[in-house]
């Protein structure tokens, strides 16, 4: 494309932990001559957090130097599927009045939360392709699981992060062309972030073990009991450093259990609000970190690849592929969490995993850049 327009690229973002994994894509991008980037920010980073002290996560999008559009979706203090599918409006209202300023040729999204569901449903009605990061995974546990997959049936150019994913994408009826098989930009920079110092590991309370885990849509009362048992039980083996939950519904238990607990085991739970991938990443890789503890995708994917041992509770991530760092426990079952945990030390993952070997974010820029958008036309076919 030397001496054409750069194609317009814009990437949507809604939450702190995908931005993590958007944010190598977005230098991708801008790395290239014949790409222009816009960053739409908006959705969970705009909540505030509950600690007065703490920023709204849209802050650290702003930081990153990228022209940053936001768009409003969720509304303070309210909670459940109802308010989401009412904030999923607000977005696509919102998102679509901003494509029609910034006129993109793609629309980025990953994989398959509300606003990823509004950014595609804006996109593909009003007649932009849409490229989906992450399809064809599989995340049961909660009701996201369907808006993954109605996302894929909305994209024209899918860019799955394993081999299983790609096949699954290509059984859902899309055509093999428009499918790219690129790995995980979750991967990507990983092995150049040096484990954290023994100064920043103690800075964050020199945490044995990192507790991440968000609701699955239960009431906070649920949610609150299981998240409360697992923080006990983390404390009486070390220290714990216990990070906030996404803001789905029930964010609120969990929220509680992890004040209370922090509250009454000051020596041994350190909780935070968020703390930047980088930093996350050396803190996963320092040697005193027995296990990250909870039902984050990033156990299963950024954990796999680092070789960190991970025990996943409950169904959230029931059907996600699995590499060796993973132990699985029911949700509530305090008994076989405790033999997990006593466990660690007998068993060391080997860091293979199905998410390849990094360098995702630069094939899928390439891949903007380069491909034939005939073949990727909003017109599509179905093959089953």
């Amino acid at each position: 494309m030397s001496g054409s327009t750069p194609r317009r690229i814009v990437v949507v973002t809604g939450t702190r932990a995908e931005w993590g994994l958007l944010a190598p894509v977005c230098e991708a991008i801008v790395a290239r001559t014949d790409l222009r980037l816009d960053v739409c920010a908006g959705g969970a980073h705009l909540l505030t957090p509950a600690n007065p002290h703490d920023e709204p996560t849209i802050r650290w999008v702003e930081s990153s130097g990228h022209r940053v559009h936001s768009f409003v979706m969720q509304r303070a203090g309210e909670t459940g599927r109802l308010a989401d599918a009412g904030a999923v409006g607000r977005g696509v209202t919102a998102l679509t009045t901003l494509f029609e300023q910034l006129s993109p040729e793609f629309v980025v999204v990953l994989g398959d939360r509300i606003e990823a569901f509004a950014a595609a449903s804006a996109a593909s009605i009003g007649g932009i392709r849409v490229a989906h990061i992450h399809g064809g995974d599989r995340a049961e546990g909660v009701a996201d699981e369907a808006m993954r997959h109605a996302i894929t049936k909305l994209a024209h150019i899918h860019f799955p992060a394993s081999a299983e994913s790609a096949a699954r994408i290509e059984r859902l009826g899309e055509e093999a062309a428009r499918i790219h098989l690129v790995g995980s930009p979750a991967v990507d920079g990983l092995a150049a972030i040096a484990p954290a110092t023994d100064q920043q590991y103690a800075e964050l309370g020199a945490p044995n073990f990192i507790f991440l885990m968000h609701p699955v849509g239960r009431t906070d009362e649920a949610e609150e009991r299981d998240a409360y048992a697992v923080l006990e039980t983390l404390a009486a083996r070390g220290n714990v450093l216990a990070l906030q939950p996404n803001s789905d519904p029930g964010r609120g238990g969990i929220a509680r259990a992890i004040e209370i607990v922090a509250g009454r085991r000051r020596d041994h739970v350190r909780a935070v609000h968020h703390i930047p991938r980088e930093r996350f990443v050396a803190l996963l890789k320092h040697a005193s970190v027995q296990a990250i503890v909870g039902n984050s995708s990033a156990a299963l994917i950024e954990c796999a690849a680092l070789g960190v041992r991970a025990v996943n509770i409950g169904d959230r991530q029931r059907g996600r592929e699995r590499a060796d760092n993973v132990r699985d426990v029911a949700s509530g079952d305090l008994v076989e969490l405790a033999r997990e945990l006593d466990a660690l030390g007998s068993w060391r993952p080997s860091g293979v995993h199905p998410y390849l070997a990094g360098g995702a974010s630069t094939r899928i820029a390439a891949t903007l850049a380069k491909c034939d958008l005939a073949a990727h036309g909003l017109a599509k076919r179905c093959t089953y």
